[in-house]
């Protein structure tokens, strides 16, 4: 496989200011909250978070950056607390610059403007609407891996024990290689459902499931045409899943409808869906659970470039092999330096390109980047 030398556009931010140092930036593209929040956390370091602007001052400043129609902001209604919280982890203390608009599960802030005021309303998370991100250089980028906020409940039990395994629902919409991510870093992985045969173990799990697709860890591989368990701890489907037909870029949805046990669906691996985490208990000298967390990144058949998931590191090429010039494009902060981040663009597109080109070789070389100025 060729070497791969890469170069790197940057396009600028527009309608952005700047406010107690903090940088704001509004994205006129419409996206439900959660898409929003997942967006600023990748690019910047989250969604607009106001707790800190209590003068008049800095709300002013705001106003360039608000029309008549209302941008989603970081505040938002959590049904673990039962009142508003920030996306950013700030204590919310009621500003002093507007009223509250009343909120219950299921909704979100925006942040408006009518004449010369600038007020908060509230909306369904699931609508589309533009949004506020912000940086802080004193925190830096955010990540899709912190913690999954709590936008609504489903009055189901969201953990259930099956044998060793504990099994766990979030129904914070994702895709589903950012799930991937998140029960990686908080739990084992993905749900892996070798294990659940018996009848019992089947109602167990159909208590965790809704009408709503929920990713679990069965994805069709890109390379070995076949369909794998991110969890790389066995090739066995049970029967009972009713597994449908699949292929490049779909992953499985597990569902349950009226008295049937839960079924999966082939479902766009880039389609928002609640997921299933499971944590395994894992023993040294029994080898009870093992991951080779490369095999993983065959989920999606993606041209994205950001799309990271393993760690595996691939050896240099041999001499005389052949190179090419790889293009990508990133949005980062205006106060970031791109030499200072190329170790993680390298990563990014690594773990991309193993999505398309599978287990074969090959090595990133930074060579430099560019500023788009459109």
């Amino acid at each position: 496989m060729p070497a791969l030398g890469l170069r790197l556009s940057l396009r600028a931010a527009a309608l952005q200011l700047t406010s107690e140092g903090k940088t704001f930036w509004r994205v006129e593209q419409e996206l439900r909250w959660s898409e929003a929040l997942d967006y600023c956390r990748q690019h910047h370091t989250d969604l607009a978070d106001l707790q800190s602007m209590n003068s008049w001052s800095s709300i002013k400043a705001l106003y360039s950056l608000t029309s008549s129609t209302g941008a989603w902001i970081g505040l938002f209604f959590d049904v673990q607390t039962r009142g508003p919280r920030w996306s950013s982890g700030s204590i919310f203390s009621i500003p002093v610059w507007t009223s509250m608009p009343s909120l219950e599960e299921g909704l979100c802030v925006t942040l408006y403007s009518i004449t010369l005021l600038v007020s908060l309303g509230a909306a369904s998370c699931t609508a589309q609407k533009p949004f506020i991100c912000y940086y802080d250089p004193a925190v830096g980028l955010g990540t899709v891996l912190q913690p999954a906020v709590s936008l609504t409940t489903s009055g189901k039990p969201v953990e259930v024990q099956i044998g060793r395994l504990t099994f766990k629902r979030f129904d914070q919409d994702r895709t589903w290689l950012a799930a991937l991510q998140y029960c990686r870093r908080y739990y084992t992985d993905l749900a892996d459902l070798q294990s659940v045969t018996d009848k019992a173990d089947k109602e167990a799990l159909k208590s965790i499931a809704s009408k709503t697709e929920a990713w679990i860890g069965l994805y069709f591989n890109a390379a070995s045409g076949s369909l794998r368990w991110s969890s790389d701890a066995g090739t066995s489907i049970p029967a009972w899943l009713k597994v449908p037909q699949f292929g490049p870029g779909l992953c499985a949805g597990l569902a349950s409808y009226w008295s049937f046990f839960p079924r999966v669906s082939s479902v766009d691996c880039s389609s928002l869906k609640p997921f299933i985490c499971f944590n395994a208990v894992t023993s040294e000298k029994s080898g009870t659970y093992t991951r080779d967390t490369a095999t993983a990144t065959q989920a999606q058949h993606l041209s994205s470039s950001h799309q990271p998931d393993s760690k595996e590191e691939t050896p240099a090429p041999k001499p005389a092999q052949l190179f090419g010039i790889l293009k990508a494009d990133f949005i980062i902060p205006v106060l970031m330096d791109p030499e200072d981040m190329k170790d993680q663009f390298l990563n990014e597109i690594q773990e991309a390109l193993k999505l398309t080109l599978g287990q074969e070789k090959f090595r990133l070389k930074w060579v430099g980047f560019e500023e788009n100025k459109k």
